[in-house]
């Protein structure tokens, strides 16, 4: 059984929490609080494409796909068990797009407009399900190898797109738009080629957020984890809130500075490798300051 907290009654209106799902025996045994764990990344999801039919139309259609799901348990197994790193999974998957899908909403509180509405691709409907499909499918190529999985990523990403989306899109010039628009997002995830698209760059920072402890629970062996693995352990909470300054405002919650490094090696160059750095601000807890 997985749980997660998303924008409980004690959080402010525009807030979200990005806790990684755990399960219940992880959970009795690091002596965590029920109440410290979020809502499933899946049910957080279903609640933010509630205003979009077509995205949730393709979220229904794309957990339903045999396909995905193989190549999400598949990614998890060669990212966790063997290469001893944080998850690359269905749960990481599930956070990246619930985290990407915040980061739209408050861009778009700001009149910030992803490419999909500038380039007259579609409106708001397809640019979330832009956002959510390249999410979901951006680490995927894990399955095969870590290496290349940018590319791999994509190679598999493009039967899915092709059962898809012809039944939302009728028009096949705008149902190869939004194609490309995912692929694009699905190959600069990793800031490494920058995204050149807003939709891209704002996975590449979900992707990014998704630090917090749970996600490296079957990498906790000191002895052969990585050192993402281990500052991740360090890192309580992440939260996605309205900036006072700047409209997205991320905030790490750490219990120590070990946490630092995946702030520093993860997400901060991600930020900066996309084109929606200047909305962005970063804010510590711990030393009560702004890094970003």
């Amino acid at each position: 059984m997985t749980e997660a907290i998303f924008s409980s009654g004690k959080q402010e209106e525009g807030q979200y929490r990005v806790y990684n799902e755990t399960n219940q025996l992880h959970l009795e045994n690091s002596g965590l609080k029920r109440s410290d764990i979020r809502l499933s990344a899946f049910d957080e999801l279903k609640t933010l494409i509630t205003p979009y039919p077509r995205t949730a139309r393709v979220f229904k259609n794309l957990i339903n796909t045999t396909q995905i799901s193989v190549l999400w348990d598949m990614a998890s197994f060669i990212t966790t068990t063997r290469l001893h790193m944080n998850d690359h999974g269905k749960v990481h998957a599930m956070v990246t797009a619930s985290s990407s899908l915040k980061i739209l909403e408050l861009l778009y509180a700001s009149d910030v407009m992803p490419d999909v509405i500038r380039n007259n691709a579609g409106d708001r409907d397809d640019a979330a399900l832009v956002v959510m499909m390249s999410a979901l499918c951006h680490d995927i190529g894990n399955a095969i190898h870590r290496t290349s999985h940018l590319s791999h990523s994509m190679l598999l990403a493009e039967p899915v797109l092709d059962m898809i989306l012809p039944t939302i899109y009728h028009d096949p010039v705008q149902s190869m738009q939004i194609r490309t628009f995912i692929l694009s997002a699905i190959h600069s995830h990793h800031g490494e080629p920058n995204p050149l698209t807003i939709e891209g760059s704002i996975v590449s920072i979900g992707d990014a957020s998704d630090m917090t402890k749970g996600r490296a629970k079957h990498s906790t062996d000191i002895t052969t984890a990585s050192m993402h693995a281990i500052s991740t352990l360090s890192i309580d909470d992440v939260i996605i809130t309205r900036g006072t300054a700047r409209p997205v405002e991320i905030q790490i919650v750490m219990s120590q500075l070990a946490g630092m490094f995946q702030v520093h090696e993860t997400l901060i160059p991600k930020i900066n490798a996309g084109l929606i750095g200047k909305y962005i601000s970063v804010y510590i807890p711990l030393q009560d300051q702004y890094i970003y």
